[in-house]
């Protein structure tokens, strides 16, 4: 499980208390000087987990106008972690809260924060309604909020360390059998040197025939991704070199090689894909 290492004296919340005391004493109170405290903090913890915070990120909405949260815990993968919503002190932050989600603002995992309470909800439900000028309630609740992983997102980080060997695994075993099968597989042969001169014709005319082979691998580590990440069934009807590209690779197993059976190693790495994917969108993630 993900921990945010925090405690109540860690620079970061003396910091941040600091910052608020500074405002306070200067009569700086409105949402756009006290909220600069707290994103500084949240950025502080980002750091732990090599994430960013990213403000004014926008959630695309399908025929919807798009949403824009105060700020996201951002990881390698662009995927979204948790939201954050700043108010001032004069805001009733449970209304904000309730206005927000009137107008589609998610519930899994978005923390509504002003300098003397914060409001937390997780897959729907309200976690934690506290009064955060304590510091001890403040670091609990930064734990939940950056501790925070639904099923799916937890899943893609386990696929991801369980596979991260795997798929260079199967690489290489496909490099094997494709060696293997140009000493004995002659449609294999004719298929790979047809794809050969349209990829010099279509690409480039200096390619080597390991970047093809490259390009084979790639393709069928990918393809099951394009049609069902992506929504795209008829990608490789439809594309050029894909087309060419089953054309080989059917060649390829046509003899001992059952492209079904090598792949299910990577079965649960695609599902979990699947699912992450089914939780964004917009592709750019």
């Amino acid at each position: 499980m993900r921990t945010l290492n925090l405690k109540t004296s860690h620079k970061v919340i003396r910091d941040y208390y600091n910052t608020l005391e500074q405002y306070n004493k200067l009569n700086l109170k409105h949402e756009g000087a006290v909220k600069s405290a707290f994103q500084q903090l949240l950025e502080k913890c980002c750091r732990q987990f090599k994430w960013m915070l990213s403000t004014q990120w926008e959630i695309k909405r399908e025929g919807r106008r798009s949403i824009w949260v105060d700020g996201a815990l951002v990881d390698n993968y662009k995927l979204a972690h948790g939201f954050w919503e700043a108010k001032d002190s004069q805001d009733d932050l449970e209304k904000e809260a309730k206005k927000k989600f009137g107008v589609g603002y998610p519930k899994n995992n978005i923390l509504f924060q002003e300098p003397e309470r914060a409001i937390l909800w997780q897959d729907g439900i309200l976690i934690a309604d506290e009064d955060v000028t304590k510091d001890t309630i403040l670091v609990e609740l930064l734990r939940e909020f950056f501790g925070y992983q639904p099923p799916e997102i937890s899943e893609w980080e386990d696929a991801v360390i369980e596979f991260k060997d795997r798929v260079p695994e199967l690489a290489s075993r496909l490099i094997e059998l494709i060696e293997s099968e140009k000493e004995t597989n002659k449609r294999f042969v004719d298929a790979f040197s047809q794809f050969m001169v349209l990829c010099k014709q279509s690409i480039n005319p200096n390619l080597s025939e390991k970047a093809v082979e490259e390009m084979l691998i790639q393709h069928l580590l990918t393809e099951r991704i394009f049609r069902r990440v992506f929504e795209n069934p008829d990608f490789v009807q439809k594309n050029v070199i894909a087309i060419e590209i089953e054309k080989v690779i059917n060649a390829l197993t046509s003899q001992t090689f059952s492209r079904a059976e090598f792949m299910k190693p990577l079965s649960h790495f695609y599902v979990t894909i699947e699912k992450t994917a089914s939780t964004i969108h917009d592709f750019t993630q």
